[in-house]
């Protein structure tokens, strides 16, 4: 009876520094999964605020697109830039300036 107890006694020693190191190794593994799913979200929101950021630039340049396409636009370029004026306007030169 004494060799089946010492068999059992080696044996749940073995369970028990198996337990101990599947547990250490489970462990490390969640604590280096919790390190990656950190370093994701702060890239993520990174990115957000980055497209957040390209939203606003698109909706600017939607904005100057209009403009620069309005006839008001049109109108004030020709002027001031090509010199030209409406029918039956009289062009004012000042020399002083």
């Amino acid at each position: 009876m004494a060799k089946t107890s010492r068999k059992k006694q080696k044996s749940s020693w073995f369970v028990r520094i198996f337990m101990i190191c599947f547990f250490c190794a489970v462990s490390f593994g969640i604590y280096r999964q919790a390190g990656t799913y950190r370093q994701l979200q702060y890239e993520k929101n990174l990115l957000l605020e980055q497209i957040a950021e390209e939203e606003r630039k698109a909706v600017g340049y939607e904005n100057k697109k209009e403009y620069y396409n309005s006839d008001s636009y049109i109108e004030q370029v020709a002027r001031e830039q090509l010199g030209l004026v409406k029918p039956n306007e009289i062009l004012y030169i000042n020399r002083d300036s």
